[in-house]
């Protein structure tokens, strides 16, 4: 059985900061994840997002070239299609990804893992790989750093009309020509914002306005975006 200092269970942002700083201080280290290095973070969150926030604020300021000095000029998708920009959201991805290769960790002395993982006693952990294949690892310290997944809103009939997540809407290949989105957070209002900027008509639904992060003239100021209050 294999013995370590610490094991992370988690390959996202939190894990692969805890996985390397650890080793690089000399602690024997397994860093276990079940699909690829990088989490939420660089798949669903903070990096795909900000890429597809840039390419609405170019598009933005593209109407208001007069406002810049410049002569008002067209604006269209490349090859006239939106899969344009979620292909540069993929090649984002995929250039920020190469920092989170396992062979970088690997180099640092961390084990990487790709395994679902289970606790079997307070101090071992049952690895079942891809293949089915089980194994046991024991360490002294567990760092748990699973990361999240959207919370699906109890709405009646929210299932049977489709819906899409934080997890599929950067991978969007079509314009959504209306969008509704629940939740009026930072999260809610920079994704509505950027596709009214795409084109798209957005409706933005929030039980509570002045619980959240962002006030009313936040959202007011962005043509084409109606603010709902539910309850």
């Amino acid at each position: 059985m294999s013995q370590y200092d610490l094991v992370v269970i988690g390959g996202g942002s939190a894990g692969l900061v805890v996985a390397g700083g650890a080793a690089q201080l000399g602690a024997r280290v397994a860093l276990v994840e079940k699909k690829a290095l990088g989490g939420d973070c660089l798949y669903t969150g903070c990096i795909p997002s900000k890429s597809l926030i840039r390419s609405a604020r170019f598009a933005a300021d593209i109407r208001r070239a007069n406002a810049f000095g410049f002569a008002p000029t067209s604006l269209e998708f490349k090859d006239g299609a939106f899969a344009a920009i979620a292909d540069r959201v993929a090649r984002v991805i995929e250039t920020v990804g190469e920092h989170d290769k396992p062979e970088r960790f690997e180099d640092w002395g961390v084990d990487v893992i790709f395994s679902a993982p289970r606790f079997v006693s307070p101090k071992e952990l049952e690895l079942t790989d891809h293949e089915g294949v089980k194994r046991t690892i024991e360490a002294k310290r567990y760092c748990i750093s699973t990361g999240s997944r959207p919370a699906i809103p109890p709405i009646e009939g929210l299932k049977e009309a489709g819906f899409i997540t934080n997890e599929e809407v950067f991978g969007l290949r079509k314009l959504p020509e209306s969008l509704i989105v629940l939740g009026g957070g930072p999260i809610g209002l920079e994704l509505g914002q950027s596709f009214a900027r795409f084109g798209s008509e957005v409706t933005i639904v929030e039980m509570d306005i002045g619980g959240r992060t962002f006030q009313r003239e936040c959202v007011v100021s962005v043509k084409s975006i109606t603010l709902l209050k539910g309850a």
